[in-house]
């Protein structure tokens, strides 16, 4: 019975915001929209950086460089050859810099031995820095990998980043939020044939073409989904988004936003795929497409 009430109110919402909306494309719009493009290309930027990724030993000393001598050695040659070295402490990581090494905190200041601690909402670690290259700790559950980041990657230049469809405010949404009571636990395919367990915290409700649609969304307004182009012309494991919210609690769900998984165009990523809750039945022609711009 309350599903039932819920999707006739839901019903009744969406026929009068879909008469009333006025989503278009201003000038403010694009204004905004070149803005979110400017923070993707950062974002590609920052996964195409990651120039090498090793699971740490538990047990051991973990040294990494350029030299073959280390227990992981850097796939860049102009790296130093002796970088340092982790190794556990109780329920600690710690960092010992190789002597004469500058290796800096976020703040600039230098150091030669540092107890990894905190984590961040992603689970990684404090950011460690020598020149253009930094690293950090990622906990993916009971496994400690170690991330290189090269901000002069090749790579970097290498990627002309991936075409898009036409702006289209056909496929600007105004949904009703629907939060769950709690958490709905779903396993969701990862890349490399491996899963997860993803923690969805509510549904968006929207109309299209007089088909009433749902996603599930996580943390920070986030959803993974998959549509019609998946196909042939967009990521066939599906696309990301992250919606905002208007003034009077909805949300406008806008897929000229949507974007590839950084694993469509870097190796060193694990990318989580769309339950199948999440595939719409129709095409989203919106957002990044899978076919690369030319240089």
């Amino acid at each position: 019975m309350k599903n039932n009430i819920l999707l006739i109110v839901s019903l009744l919402f969406l026929s009068s915001c879909q008469q009333e909306r006025q989503l278009i494309i201003t000038k403010e719009y694009l204004e905004k929209h070149q803005e979110f493009q400017k923070a993707h290309r950062e974002e590609q930027d920052y996964y195409l950086s990651i120039s090498d990724v090793f699971e740490l030993d538990p047990l051991g000393i973990n040294s990494f460089g350029s030299s073959a001598e280390n227990v992981f050695q850097l796939r860049d040659s102009l790296a130093p050859s002796h970088i340092g070295q982790l190794q556990f402490e109780k329920d600690s990581l710690v960092f010992v810099a190789s002597p004469g090494l500058e290796v800096k905190l976020k703040n600039d200041s230098v150091i030669d031995r540092f107890r990894l601690a905190s984590l961040n909402d992603r689970g990684h670690s404090e950011v460690l820095s020598y020149q253009n290259y930094s690293w950090y700790i990622n906990s993916h559950e009971k496994v400690k990998l170690l991330r290189i980041l090269d901000s002069l990657n090749p790579e970097i230049e290498k990627f002309p980043g991936f075409q898009t469809y036409d702006l289209d405010p056909q496929f600007i949404f105004k949904a009703r939020i629907n939060r769950y009571e709690t958490p709905k636990i779903v396993n969701v395919r990862m890349v490399g044939n491996q899963s997860m367990n993803a923690e969805f915290i509510g549904e968006l409700i929207f109309e299209h073409k007089g088909q009433i649609y749902t996603l599930d969304f996580m943390e920070g307004n986030f959803i993974m989904f998959g549509d019609e182009t998946s196909k042939t012309e967009t990521y066939g494991a599906g696309r990301y988004l992250e919606f905002e919210t208007d003034e009077n609690g909805y949300a406008i769900l806008d897929f000229n936003k949507a974007y590839n998984p950084p694993c469509s165009y870097s190796g060193f990523t694990t990318c989580a795929y769309p339950s199948e809750e999440n595939w719409l039945d129709f095409a989203v022609l919106a957002g990044e497409k899978e076919v690369l711009l030319s240089k």
